[in-house]
């Protein structure tokens, strides 16, 4: 019985976070977030020009800044900022549909 409110958790936490084909994020604050955060802090724009991408859809952009991206920035980022930075990423350099 301890594993029932386990799996009730992550429901709860999977079911907050974005939609990855449903991206509707402000892509100009996620363009804030990432000169303030992101680019130069970490890395620079070259990572997401790569040509084997570590993210190969919207969800797996999504999944890596909040993995990733968020520890690295030792940040509590907002759902809304990770669909904003999510999108500016999408919109700038990825173009994924889903």
């Amino acid at each position: 019985m301890r594993a029932l409110p386990l799996i009730a958790g992550l429901f709860l936490v999977s079911a907050s976070l974005p939609a990855a084909a449903d991206l509707d994020g402000d892509a100009g604050h996620g363009e804030q977030l990432y000169g303030d955060y992101c680019a130069g802090q970490c890395h620079t724009d070259e990572v997401h020009k790569r040509d084997n991408p570590n993210a190969t859809n919207q969800a797996e952009v999504v999944a890596w800044i909040q993995r990733q991206c968020t520890q690295a920035m030792a940040q509590d980022l907002s759902v809304q900022d990770i669909e904003d930075l999510a999108t500016y990423l999408n919109d700038k350099y990825y173009h994924y549909d889903n």
